[in-house]
């Protein structure tokens, strides 16, 4: 990956974690709003990029629960507002990752447990305007760049 498109996305990260912080070691936003984190930036990227990023649910093996929302972005890696840029393999085995290649509100409305809700207890400070802001602000700024809106080369730089 291009080394623009990597800060990009290491200043989103960095943004969001100073905008909402920690708990017990943990980024807020993967408390809870990881999963509107995701429905902003899966719809921001393919707006503005090609190819598309998608959506994963961290799910527990039984598939009956899900433990995180993240994005599949088109180098296979993961991608979400706490961690940054991350590979599978910190998924262990007490995870299976599902991936929603098709775009399906009502299964991401689920998996989230509710896009349009609070979080009071470990994220109470959340906005969906303030993420709104940070993400469309570093992904439009890459087309001011050298970038383009077909992303494949600096995918595979």
């Amino acid at each position: 990956m291009h080394p623009e498109l990597i800060a990009a996305l290491t200043h989103i990260r960095d943004d969001i974690n100073h905008e909402y912080g920690f708990h017990q070691g943990i980024p807020r936003i993967n408390y809870g709003p990881c999963g509107i984190f995701a429905y902003i930036f899966f719809h921001k990227w393919n707006q503005l990029f090609r190819p598309p990023v998608h959506i994963c649910f961290i799910m527990t093996p039984s598939r009956d629960e899900c433990d995180h929302v993240c994005i599949g972005l088109p180098t296979g890696e993961l991608y979400d507002g706490g961690l940054g840029i991350h590979t599978r393999q910190i998924y262990d085995s007490h995870f299976v990752i599902d991936e929603m290649r098709t775009y399906d509100e009502e299964l991401l409305e689920k998996w989230s447990y509710g896009l349009n809700r609070t979080y009071p207890r470990f994220c109470p400070q959340f906005n969906r305007q303030v993420v709104e802001q940070i993400v469309s602000s570093h992904l439009e700024k890459l087309l001011g760049r050298q970038f383009r809106r077909d992303l494949t080369v600096w995918l595979n730089a």
